[in-house]
């Protein structure tokens, strides 16, 4: 499996050609020659087609994710950690892999399909959600979509869910304690 970082320089590819494209736009621009200038331009071409390229690579589809979905909460309803407490507490599974296909379409493709808010979905499932729990299922998602999408189409999906999770768990169990202040400076860096 790819470390959360490994995942985002795969998804850091675009970045990194769009701004070779615009670094040669900007030499050809000062160039003074024609030759320059034409060099420049043939370079930020071809760095185009590079960070279209690793779009595409990174990029999955409605239908991909409408397959994808179901596969992986097959796999989490039957893990002996996590399965019980996603059985507990879905009673409609047809209507939550709706809303979670509109989810991940709306993270992946910026669709906004996705109408809800999953931190107060989690919320309500305080009591039984533990930390790990989180960790067991971004290993069921990495080893799905490792199995059903392109290496790095998976690895974007896999690195926003990191994301997501830690976003989550932030949500879930970090507390400041009444009256506590924030720390700056070399005092906060010793302790």
């Amino acid at each position: 499996m790819l470390s959360l970082a490994q995942m985002e320089v795969k998804i850091m590819d675009q970045g990194y050609w769009l701004a070779r494209k615009r670094s040669s736009v900007a030499s050809a621009r000062r160039a003074t020659s024609s030759e320059a200038r034409l060099i420049h331009y043939d370079l930020a071409g071809r760095y185009s087609v590079r960070a279209a390229a690793a779009k595409d690579e990174a990029t999955c589809s409605e239908a991909q994710l409408a397959a994808l979905i179901p596969r992986f909460y097959a796999r989490v309803r039957h893990d002996s950690l996590i399965g019980p407490v996603f059985n507990d507490a879905v009673a409609d599974w047809d209507s939550h892999l709706a809303r979670l296909t509109a989810f991940w379409s709306s993270v992946m493709l910026t669709s906004g399909r996705y109408k809800g808010n999953p931190i107060a979905a989690h919320l309500r499932h305080l009591s039984v959600i533990t930390p790990p729990m989180f960790d067991r299922w971004l290993a069921l998602w990495a080893e799905v979509t490792g199995e059903f999408l392109p290496p790095a189409a998976a690895a974007a999906m896999q690195c926003k869910a990191a994301h997501i999770a830690e976003s989550l768990k932030l949500a879930l169990y970090f507390r400041v304690e009444p009256g506590a202040r924030p720390q700056s400076g070399p005092a906060a860096a010793a302790s």
